[in-house]
């Protein structure tokens, strides 16, 4: 036999009462007396000043807050009855801030876990409205979450869409510029105050030292021997100009460069010919930078870019066929990707310094030959420069 059971349904739990409220915020009366224009007549004009100060205080005393929120109701009120076809986005006879308040009591209604009431409420929220020229700048608060939320100028016939996504950027604790739908866009989410940040600009002009390396043919000990295919290092010095500009935490610099190889092998060193040697290189760098301390008298700074750079050696002839040369010339380069570090000190003066280090990594491989020589070889580099900038 079977036992069929039948379990009652669980109880959903009761929704959280919500109260909306709508305030419609009034600009202050200020009453400012004016400069005199002569001493003499200094103290007359601060004696008016300070009259008419209180006599718009002891006005502004006699009228309390709700009789001034009528006041303007019953002025919105007239001009929607003057202009009735500007304003088909309202029910006949009603007011922007009556039905904003029922629509938002409306879209908290739909929410689940969540019902509007008008008194015995467990949360709150508040729309507080700021008369523009043209709309309001308004400010929504929910009491439940403590969630605050804002949009710089809503107009009259955006307030359906503003109560949908403000209740649900309230209750569900998300901003609203996250709520937004193909049909709740609203002016403000195309307005934005867009600045952008100046920076400085300078000139710069450094000199430092490199240190290359690669596999090269080189001459060996005995002059009439042939080459061999050896680890070597070259330590060419360089200068280069350019422009950096900063942007608070970032940079940017621009340089041309000129390398100039500093060793070189005599051709009598090699009478077989073959012998590689380092010329020196030209190139065009561009790198990013983020400064670690922007507005510090100094600053280290970390970055990276890249180099597009041509590199020149020279192979010794052999002996037989040196007429009035005894090398030829011999051309690599492609684009280098650069990690660099740095630090600018004496930021605060008009010429200000730098030091930096730089690593260059090849994404080629220098491949070229001639009848007197061959080169076929990756060249990284590690870079330190002093520079100036002004």
């Amino acid at each position: 036999m079977l036992l069929l059971a039948v379990l009652p349904a669980r109880a959903a739990p009761p929704s959280k009462r919500v109260c909306v409220e709508i305030k419609l915020q009034q600009a202050s009366e200020e009453v400012a007396g004016e400069a005199p224009g002569r001493q003499a007549g200094a103290e007359q004009a601060t004696g008016k000043a300070a009259s008419e100060t209180g006599q718009a205080a002891e006005k502004a005393s006699e009228e309390d807050f709700a009789a001034r929120r009528e006041r303007v109701e019953a002025q919105i009120q007239n001009l929607l009855q003057a202009h009735p076809a500007s304003t088909p986005f309202l029910p006949l006879g009603q007011s922007p801030l009556a039905y904003l308040k029922r629509l938002f009591e409306h879209f908290v209604t739909h929410e689940k876990g969540y019902e509007a009431v008008q008194e015995d409420c467990q949360e709150r929220i508040v729309v507080e409205l700021y008369p523009l020229t043209e709309g309001w700048t308004a400010f929504a608060r929910y009491s439940g979450n403590g969630r605050e939320e804002r949009v710089d100028q809503l107009y009259a016939e955006e307030i359906s869409q503003f109560a949908e996504r403000a209740v649900e950027a309230l209750l569900g604790d998300v901003p609203i510029s996250a709520t937004i739908k193909r049909d709740t866009v609203l002016r403000a989410d195309s307005m934005k105050s867009a600045q952008r940040i100046q920076g400085t600009h300078h000139f710069i002009l450094n000199l430092g030292t490199q240190v290359r390396g690669g596999r090269f043919d080189t001459a060996p000990a005995d002059p009439t021997a042939t080459v061999s295919d050896t680890l070597r290092v070259f330590s060419p010095m360089t200068i280069a100009a350019g422009y950096r500009g900063r942007f608070e935490n970032w940079g940017l610099e621009a340089v041309a460069q000129v390398g100039i190889g500093t060793s070189r092998t005599a051709a009598k060193s090699n009478q077989a010919g073959g012998h590689i040697d380092f010329g020196g290189d030209v190139g065009l760098a561009l790198h990013f930078l983020h400064y670690l301390q922007p507005r510090g008298i100094h600053s280290f700074y970390w970055g990276g870019g890249a180099n597009f750079e041509l590199l020149w050696f020279s192979a010794i002839k052999p002996v037989g066929v040196r007429n009035d040369d005894d090398r030829s010339l011999l051309l690599g380069g492609g684009l280098d990707v650069d990690l660099l570090c740095g630090w600018e000190f004496m930021r605060a003066s008009a010429v200000q310094f730098y030091l930096q280090g730089e690593l260059n990594l090849p994404a080629y491989v220098i491949d070229n030959e001639d009848n007197y020589g061959a080169i076929h070889t990756w060249f990284p580099t590690l870079s330190v420069k002093l520079g100036i900038s002004f």
